[in-house]
């Protein structure tokens, strides 16, 4: 891998966009690829690198986008493999080549973000060991800010203000694989906006410190707002896996553990099996699109509400709009009413 590619992938890391790397592990003449020529690929098929012609780069380049959808490497024989294992993947030459290329994918991503919103001790406790497990912290302010300010806590990472839109739709908008795990500990202060504006960010785990009385008292709200109930439904309260614990430190593990569980399942909730309550679509079932599963009759019936992301049915049978001349549609009501109020946050 020369010094161009390895700057480019430091620089997409970076950026939070994911990538997969491609790399010719092994070559039968005639073929243009070589031992060790590599490709950086992203998830919109852009490729930079060589990784072989005509013959090899549309199939790599759709097996690496699979890849970063799955999350798993994956190793392709063309031409067949010198001797046939179950894991590799067979793919036939498209060319009349009688060459024979493997070629290595893997998918890298960045560190996931860790949003930890409170000044509580247990907001405190997520944060530091969200660090020391490889997260990319970022502490926001909660209606207990102030507390800590005057006790003297500093951030462990990132600092951020209230949430707000903006913080929202710019987590709303990174590249698809970057993950966000959210942890809402403030302990009933205003809980409620922070999970209001997690779910607009399309947190992949969104977790709240809160005892299951006032958690229903937050659903309650967010129903009230318009948020849809499958993605009310998503929000982990009370955070973490039931293990007993009682110390700040004992609760941060627990919730730490959740968030763990759920990320290898690839079912939490921005990445559910089924649908998030930001509605994006597992890795398995965004895998299988990207490597041809759909049809164009079934990928023209849907389409994707701007609001929440949920792919959707564009047959009449959910909630539409219509915004400057084209018909937009939405998952629910409550998704309607939202771009309605504001479509230009949404396009």
């Amino acid at each position: 891998m020369d010094s161009d590619l390895l700057r480019l992938a430091a620089r997409l890391l970076d950026q939070e966009t994911p990538y997969a790397i491609a790399t010719v592990v092994r070559r039968e003449r005639p073929s243009s690829a070589a031992s060790g020529n590599t490709a950086v690929i992203t998830a919109d098929g852009t490729v930079h690198g060589w990784i072989g012609g005509s013959c090899t780069l549309p199939e790599v380049t759709r097996h690496a986008i699979a890849s970063l959808a799955e999350r798993q490497p994956r190793l392709l024989a063309f031409g067949g493999a010198a001797k046939p294992r179950s894991d590799v993947i067979s793919v036939p030459m498209s060319c009349g080549s009688e060459g024979k290329v493997e070629v290595h994918i893997n998918p890298v991503y960045p560190a996931p973000r860790l949003v930890v919103v409170g000044a509580s001790p247990i907001a405190d406790a997520v944060a530091r060991l969200g660090e020391a497990m490889g997260y990319r912290v970022v502490e926001a302010d909660g209606a207990d800010a102030a507390a800590a300010t005057e006790a003297g806590e500093g951030p462990v990472g990132e600092r951020v203000g209230i949430l707000d839109g903006q913080f929202a739709s710019g987590y709303a908008s990174r590249p698809r694989g970057a993950a966000l795990y959210a942890v809402v500990a403030t302990m009933g202060r205003g809980d409620e906006d922070a999970v209001e504006q997690l779910l607009a960010a399309r947190a992949d785990y969104l977790g709240v410190v809160v005892s299951p009385k006032r958690m229903g008292q937050v659903r309650e709200y967010l129903a009230a707002r318009g948020v849809c109930g499958s993605r009310i439904e998503k929000v982990r309260g009370p955070a973490g896996l039931d293990i007993g614990a009682v110390r700040p430190e004992e609760v941060a593990i627990s919730i730490l553990a959740e968030i763990v569980a759920l990320a290898r399942a690839g079912s939490g909730v921005g990445e559910s099996v089924a649908e998030g309550p930001d509605g994006w679509q597992s890795g398995a079932v965004e895998g299988a699109a990207a490597a041809g599963a759909a049809t164009p009759a079934s990928a023209a019936a849907t389409a994707t509400d701007p609001v929440c992301g949920m792919t959707v049915p564009a047959d009449g049978s959910r909630p539409s709009s219509t915004y400057q001349g084209q018909t937009v549609h939405f998952c629910c009501p409550g998704c309607r009413a939202r771009f309605e109020a504001d479509p230009a946050a949404y396009v």
